[in-house]
């Protein structure tokens, strides 16, 4: 048990400090060409930094109704409002390297709301298996083979086989009868849990797809519209700006180590930028946008606090 206790810890403090050690190396690119980034015309329109921030919001309530759309395959019906307390706090565990605490936290809030265990850790298992393929989908839609990935060829090409091959699995599952029933079934065997029966219909399924559509487009949307608040002048497209991020984002979600992505979302979203604006000015709109998801992530956390007010009366 205390080896147990003792390995999670030496994880945590490793995931922390790779993380830290990223953010420090981007940081220190900023303050070698501090005299560059001084002489840069910066634009702050905050009139399209609200909109950014309205898209983000959107993003997280688009992502509570494809939950809310999942649990309704488990024959459970929620209010919006109680799938975005459920979603959003749980989402935060992702800051610990990891993901078990985003599982207990899913777990933890779904049985408030009289959602089992395993009807709840199945429908954590559904969110990655549907949110991870509408981005393998959209990152080479909206990248396409652009003058950044010129230089990660190798990477760009062996990262799109992975998706493709997440993509065929997903959709062989999807399409399969009984397909995803199956295979959750075999992850919750593995968690020592009771069966559940998950056969939704087809709309169904279909509407969860949709909905992390959105989520990703309205995720990705708000990035960009971000980067042209700062620098309107960068000349990058919005489908670029918007797959950029959503590629950055998911390279930080399955780095089991880095929490909540810190550190590796930011190297990505640099490498990717730094073609088109310059590597200083890319690593300072990383950490820049960090900041303000930040920022939009604390406002969040109030919102879904005070759903717990709408429970109460």
């Amino acid at each position: 048990m205390l080896t147990m206790i003792y390995r999670k810890t030496l994880r945590h403090i490793i995931g922390w400090l790779i993380a830290v050690i990223i953010i420090v190396i981007l940081a220190r690119t900023i303050y070698i060409n501090r005299e560059e980034l001084l002489a840069w015309d910066w634009k702050f329109n905050w009139y399209y930094l609200l909109l950014s921030m309205i898209l983000l919001m959107g993003a997280y309530l688009t992502a509570s109704q494809a939950w809310r759309t999942i649990i309704t395959g488990f024959g459970f019906q929620l209010r919006l409002h109680e799938a975005f307390r459920v979603v959003y706090l749980a989402n935060l565990g992702r800051y610990i390297p990891g993901k078990v605490w985003q599982v207990f936290g899913m777990v933890g809030l779904a049985k408030e709301l009289g959602i089992p265990a395993p009807t709840s850790l199945a429908s954590f298992a559904l969110v990655q298996g549907y949110m991870l393929p509408a981005s393998f989908l959209l990152v080479p839609i909206l990248l396409g083979r652009g003058e950044a990935l010129k230089s990660l060829m190798i990477y760009r090409d062996l990262t799109y086989l992975v998706m493709g091959l997440v993509l065929l699995v997903f959709l062989i599952l999807f399409f399969l009868p009984g397909g995803l029933n199956w295979s959750l079934n075999r992850i919750l065997k593995i968690f020592r849990q009771e069966p559940v029966n998950y056969r939704p219909r087809f709309t169904n399924r279909i509407a969860i797809f949709f909905w992390y559509l959105v989520t990703w487009l309205l995720f990705g949307l708000s990035f960009h519209v971000f980067l042209v608040a700062l620098i309107p002048q960068s000349g990058i497209s919005p489908d670029f700006s918007s797959g950029a991020y959503i590629a950055a984002y998911n390279m930080g979600y399955i780095s089991f180590i880095s929490p909540g992505g810190l550190g590796v979302r930011e190297w990505v979203m640099k490498i990717l930028l730094a073609p088109y604006i310059g590597v200083p000015l890319a690593a300072s709109i990383a950490l820049t946008h960090r900041i303000w998801i930040t920022i939009g992530e604390a406002f969040m956390s109030l919102l879904a606090l005070l759903t717990y007010r709408i429970k109460s009366k």
